[in-house]
């Protein structure tokens, strides 16, 4: 037996390159499995495929890319216009800023394109560290109340809900196991 509690292994990924299909997410899944096999392997032990089933999740937001998935043109537009500003991007003083920029969303949506395309085309140097700093605000109030009203709409807190029904599964079903 192993001399530690077991770890659940989520990624979380948009869905491109390897995790673009179901397919090629399943192989990533396998792969990870099979390392995990090994790595307990070389310890010495042994672990099943359902606990591995139960331990390597892979999923992704839906088709879109993380930011798309997860904001509204109303919580990226300020955002993404005050990281323009601060780069003293001169399109942030046109007129139409507000409507080319949520022009460009809407188009990278539709094409699930990641946030950089309508950032480049607007001539926005990617900042997507900064832009993650201005998003958490928004992202922690929409999800409390989004769950506070037990309508949960978000992919990321349908993720985090998902991840905290597997911990308690799995912490569940392994407990369950070592009193056997």
């Amino acid at each position: 037996m192993l001399d530690a509690s077991l770890t659940a292994l989520v990624i979380a990924m948009d869905a491109e390159n390897d995790f673009e299909t179901q397919a090629k997410r399943d192989k990533v899944r396998r792969q990870l499995q099979e390392a995990i096999r090994e790595e307990v392997k070389y310890q010495v032990a042994d672990i099943s495929q359902g606990e591995l089933d139960a331990l390597v999740h892979v999923r992704v937001w839906g088709k879109g890319k993380y930011e798309l998935a997860n904001f509204s043109d109303d919580e990226l537009v300020p955002a993404i216009t005050k990281i323009a500003a601060t780069q003293s991007n001169p399109r942030t003083e046109s007129p139409s800023w507000d409507q080319d920029l949520r022009a460009q969303l809407q188009e990278a949506r539709a094409k699930h394109y990641d946030i950089k395309v309508p950032l480049g085309r607007l001539r926005v140097a990617e900042d997507t560290v900064e832009l993650a700093k201005l998003l958490w605000p928004v992202l922690l109030a929409k999800c409390e109340a989004e769950y506070a009203a037990d309508s949960i709409e978000t992919p990321v807190l349908k993720l985090a809900l998902e991840v905290r029904r597997l911990v308690g599964e799995v912490g569940g079903i392994f407990a369950l196991k070592g009193q056997a």
